[in-house]
């Protein structure tokens, strides 16, 4: 069975050239102008070479979506409790001298021991903003200090609704590079309060300062870009339309008023084919700009998975000036396993690609997402062309079998025709014989 060869360098329409990095593994942040050039919605006329114009392993993910460390200080409110013990017998002797003598009263009793600590009522946070807590550290003093210091942890939103996650959590200050024998893990969530006892022989716990962390995920990247609509007047109604730039879908987009103080009014439709196939996407689209002089783009449209290529939206009235469309594509990244035969160029734009020269996920070891985390951050350079836009889509062939066809019929006509004319006149000659 014969085997496809790999396409070369000048085969893409553009190329750039990568910064050079000491990894191995490698990722690179793909351009809206990667994006905008390719000819593919899978993104696979997209390729890595070395220096040698030798196509490397790739694969193209989504960019990680970024997370934050973050901490925060709890209010801690403090609580005494007293402890009752072991009965102490205490004796009195009470001396008196009445007419020179010397008497004396002795006394007996028994006096219940009590123990003063503290435990402690941590607020996690309202009802709206109790973040999922990765750990909680505490800072505390305790005696005896070289006794590890026992505590209840409870949890609860309110002071009578609380329950035990950890009934002896045991921590200690000796080892103070070790951050977890400090602090309380898997608190669970929901919860607004965080209820510490001390338990056993401790005499005296203090505490002072209670931080929580835990990790905020931000949003997930994205790539913007606004193209123009074209009015089309269809009698009483007015259409607004554009077309996609690229075969990648967007995921979402939103609309953006061509004025200030407008409002747009109408339904908002996407076609893959032709205006057969056009679907709705948003009925009843409302959008305005009037309370101030601002241009307000409208909230992000959520775009199903099909290959959209144009967008249109209708309006009952006719706008001062034609709204803009904003395209909301995903930030991806390719992952490439380099050679050491640096630099490396990236090369896109194809309309002839074959499948990536490999599955990386095949080499790796363990998730593709963590060694994404851990790639190398690659630089595109300076973008130039390669084998040009003729590479974006096939060049328009002359229909020469069908003009040959032609060609023949309106020959063999011609004979018809002429053999017919022919055969005509000789059956006249014979008439008139």
């Amino acid at each position: 069975m014969p085997t496809t060869a790999l396409p070369a360098q000048s085969d893409f329409a553009y190329q750039a050239q990568l910064g050079e990095n000491d990894q191995s593994l490698q990722r690179v942040p793909l351009s809206l102008e990667v994006i905008l050039a390719l000819t593919r919605a899978d993104l696979g006329d997209i390729a890595v070479f070395n220096a040698q114009g030798k196509q490397l392993v790739h694969t193209i993910m989504r960019a990680a979506t970024p997370v934050q460390e973050l901490s925060r200080s709890l209010p801690v409110h403090e609580f005494s409790h007293f402890l009752r013990q072991h009965s102490k017998t205490v004796t009195t002797r009470e001396q008196s001298r009445q007419a020179g003598s010397l008497t004396e009263l002795e006394t007996t009793r028994t006096v219940p021991v009590q123990t003063r600590r503290k435990d402690y009522l941590v607020e996690l946070g309202d009802d709206d903003t109790v973040p999922k807590f990765e750990r909680i550290e505490l800072q505390w003093t305790h005696e005896p200090a070289e006794q590890i210091l026992e505590l209840k942890v409870e949890v609860g939103n309110a002071l009578d609704d609380l329950r035990v996650i950890k009934p002896r959590k045991r921590l200690t200050n000796l080892d103070a590079a070790d951050l977890g024998w400090r602090s309380i893990e898997d608190i669970p969530a929901g919860y607004r309060y965080l209820h510490l006892t001390p338990l056993g022989n401790v005499t005296h716990f203090e505490l002072r300062r209670v931080t929580g962390h835990y990790r905020a995920t931000g949003s997930a990247p994205v790539l913007r870009h606004r193209i123009e609509t074209k009015s089309l007047d269809d009698g009483d109604i007015l259409y607004y339309t554009a077309h996609f730039p690229s075969q990648v879908s967007a995921e979402s987009l939103r609309v953006i008023p061509g004025a200030p103080n407008s409002v747009i009014s109408g339904q908002l439709y996407a076609s893959w084919d032709d205006d057969d196939t056009r679907s709705l996407i948003q009925r009843e689209f409302h959008q305005h700009n009037i309370e101030n002089a601002d241009i307000s783009p409208s909230a992000p449209i959520r775009l199903a998975r099909r290959p959209y290529r144009s967008i249109t939206l209708s309006s009952a009235t006719t706008l001062s000036a034609a709204p803009a469309i904003e395209l909301i594509y995903p930030q991806y990244e390719l992952l490439f396993l380099g050679d050491g035969n640096a630099p490396y160029t990236l090369a896109w734009g194809n309309y002839a690609s074959v499948a990536p020269a490999g599955d990386l996920s095949a080499i790796i070891q363990g998730s593709l997402q963590q060694a994404q985390q851990n790639a190398g951050l690659a630089s595109l350079g300076a973008i130039a062309e390669s084998g040009g836009e003729a590479r974006l889509a096939p060049q328009p062939t002359l229909p020469w079998k069908k003009w040959l066809l032609w060609t023949l019929l309106i020959i063999a006509a011609m004979v018809t025709a002429r053999m017919a004319l022919k055969l005509y006149r000789e059956m006249n000659q014979s008439a008139s014989t």
